[in-house]
């Protein structure tokens, strides 16, 4: 369904487009005015402007919001790094969005129709500056869909102001000088979902089930009114609700760029994850009890003891409280994966959701009260939850240690270890559900439920799919939680073995690179990791640079490796045509003194990670990863940049642009 839609959209995009030059497709096409562009500003302090962008859809189109998904182009503003100024906030439209599904590219797309005006706070560090960029859009009717763009000049007078501390503002720098780009992340509503569920599991955990029927009999004590008990359980359940996203509102206004790169890339943050996922692994096997202080619980039960409607919700506060040593968890899943997902809703969403499914159970028996009796008694079966938990939880640890890895670049951490880790907890997990493997607090198991059997089923069957990925295969299912495909020791595609990973054939290169014994470029494709040496060599060879920013932690980076750069057509074409060049925007590895390079907010960058993620903010305004840009030898870009693709033939289309122009221009 997917590639019909894009080949439909692709054939009419054509039709739409005859008269124009081929080579302007796709990117900055001088498409039919679909959107109308106007722009404005308003000084609103002495060094202070707000921009307008006012959009007049035509009827019968629509344009995309700047929500980013897998499918559609979004609206996206980009400001060019001249100009002595910086941004203030993000770009905000004066009307929410639309959201409609869209079957062909199977996701929820947000959309704008009829006029919208767009809004940006800048601030200005000169007498005098200008504001330069470019607007890039695509509308859609019933019929075709086609992107466009639009340049932008906003000339700005007042008094020169100051920047703020670690601003990165002025002629030189681009650092605070970025575009309003939508986060990475999936789906919200795949992510509410997400958290819901986990909050459903979170209610099946020892600490918190055994407290349903407890709850519910608060509900009714001293009263035989149903409306009465249906309104503690409702307070007691928004309660739930409540304390959790404000648990995720505390996260979402503290999180920005910096604090998501480094709980993403730092060695600290990942190997404190590491160890409380390890400890809580532990608890629930029995080995001991983690609790919060009782002091907490004990003020929250001491205010339920009062009674009345404001005692569902101090209950609920002691539900939160005492549970935690059952949902830290869940939680700290959820909040690292929304902290990582770059939209500041996540964690709000998250948690929301989370609470929300942890809560319902007590509403829907408050509700009806007489489901009680369906209920399984409290037992062994619980227990043997909080054991699955565990194996599970320790299986996901493993993520969080080899980011640490990473960071230091050990090598200790490989892929075979992980998944053959990863085998062993699947197995163990089966043969405890069988009831072949029985710990202290364990209950006999006289038989096999059928829900129980179908379970170790599953388990087993996964032990079964992990195997091949011993031997190198993708995993596609769980590759984002694996280490990287360069971290296989033994397979039985040498060119996947990290024995042989080191060994690049260079017979298309200038020499040997640089880093070429612990950075790595997609199997099969030879280049090099250091930007000079790059562009010296396509001197040399008179060949166009594909710059790649990619990240060790990236997860999207190894899609795409997994994905479209597996294409032959496109290994080919950037062996035999460009000259590729892999920038690690995290790696940990120091420079030597002289390579050594001084930030715009004065620090003094020593990394490789370092020094590149700064070339591309400056460079680019942006310090997104996956990125590509395809330049000349004197590092001048020929084509705009691609983000993260997953199409193989929109990505070879791509290349095969920025090839054409340079050979037209040289």
């Amino acid at each position: 369904m997917l590639i019909m839609k894009r080949t439909v959209i692709f054939i009419c995009l054509l039709l739409s487009l005859k008269t124009i030059d081929a080579q302007n497709f796709d990117f900055g096409i001088d498409a039919p005015k679909t959107v109308s562009w106007t722009f404005s500003s308003e000084k609103t302090g002495d060094s202070e402007f707000e921009l307008a962008f006012k959009a007049k859809i035509s009827a019968g189109f629509y344009m995309y919001g700047l929500e980013k998904t897998e499918g559609p182009l979004p609206l996206e503003f980009k400001f060019e790094k001249t100009g002595d100024y910086e941004l203030t906030g993000e770009t905000v439209p004066d009307r929410e969005s639309r959201e409609k599904f869209d079957g062909g590219f199977e996701v929820n797309v947000k959309y704008y129709e009829g006029e919208i005006t767009f809004r940006q706070k800048v601030k200005i560090f000169a007498a005098k500056t200008e504001v330069r960029g470019t607007v890039r859009y695509q509308a859609c009717s019933e019929e075709q869909c086609i992107p466009g763009d639009s340049e932008f000049l906003f000339s700005l007078e007042g008094v020169a102001g100051k920047p703020a501390a670690g601003s990165a503002a002025g002629s030189e720098s681009a650092a605070a000088v970025k575009p309003a780009v939508a986060g990475e992340s999936g789906s919200l509503l795949g992510f509410f979902i997400l958290a819901f569920f986990m909050g459903l599991l979170g209610a099946l955990t020892p600490c918190v089930f055994p407290m349903i029927p407890m709850t519910v009999s608060f509900f009714m004590s001293g009263t035989d009114k149903k409306a009465v008990i249906i309104t503690k359980g409702l307070i007691f359940g928004l309660s739930i609700t409540l304390i959790y996203t404000l648990t995720g509102l505390v996260v979402a206004l503290t999180q920005n760029d910096a604090f998501a790169t480094i709980l993403s890339t730092h060695w600290i943050p990942n190997l404190l994850f590491f160890i409380l996922f390890i400890a809580f692994a532990l608890s629930f096997l029995g080995l001991f009890a983690i609790t919060l202080p009782s002091g907490l619980a004990n003020r929250a039960d001491r205010q339920t003891d009062r009674g009345g409607y404001l005692a569902s919700f101090f209950l609920a506060v002691t539900l939160a409280t005492v549970s935690f040593s059952c949902t830290g968890p869940f939680i700290g899943t959820l909040l690292v994966q929304s902290a990582r997902g770059g939209v500041a809703l996540e964690p709000v969403l998250g948690m929301f959701g989370f609470g929300t499914g942890l809560g319902l159970p007590f509403v829907v028996f408050a509700f009806i009260p007489s489901l009680m009796k369906k209920l399984p008694k409290s037992g062994g079966w619980l227990n043997a939850v909080k054991v699955v938990f565990a194996f599970v939880i320790m299986a996901m640890s493993l993520k969080f240690l080899d980011i640490v890895d990473n960071y230091f670049t050990l090598g200790m951490i490989s892929r075979d270890a992980v998944i053959a880790i990863w085998i062993v907890l699947a197995v163990f997990t089966g043969l405890y559900l069988l009831g072949k493997i029985k710990l202290l607090h364990d209950s006999d198991v006289k038989h096999v439920g059928i829900f129980r059997l179908i379970l170790a089923m599953a388990s087993f069957s996964f032990a079964v799919y992990l195997v091949p990925g011993l031997f190198g295969a993708p995993l596609s299912a769980v590759s984002a939680f694996m280490p990287a495909p360069e971290k296989q020791v033994f397979s039985f595609n040498s060119a996947n073995s990290a024995s042989v990973r080191t060994v690049m054939n260079t017979d298309n290169l200038c020499g040997t690179p640089k880093y070429s014994a612990f950075l790595s470029l997609p199997e099969g494709i030879s280049g090099y990791f250091d930007l000079s040496e790059g562009l010296s060599c396509a001197k040399r060879k008179n060949r166009p640079v594909l710059l790649s920013f990619k990240g060790h932690n990236c997860s999207n980076c190894k899609k795409m490796e997994k994905g479209v750069f597996l294409d032959r057509r496109i290994i080919n074409l950037l062996n035999e045509k460009f000259i590729v060049t892999g920038l690690y925007t995290d790696d940990r590895t120091e420079l030597p003194e002289n390579e050594h390079v001084n930030a715009p907010n004065g620090r003094v960058l020593k990394t490789i990670g370092a020094v590149n993620l700064n070339y591309e903010t400056l460079t680019y305004g942006l310090n997104a990863q996956p990125y590509f840009v395809i330049t000349d030898a004197e590092g001048k870009a020929i084509t705009d940049g691609a983000g993260y693709e997953t199409d193989a033939d929109r990505f070879l289309q791509w290349l095969q642009k920025g090839l054409d122009l340079f050979n037209k221009n040289n």
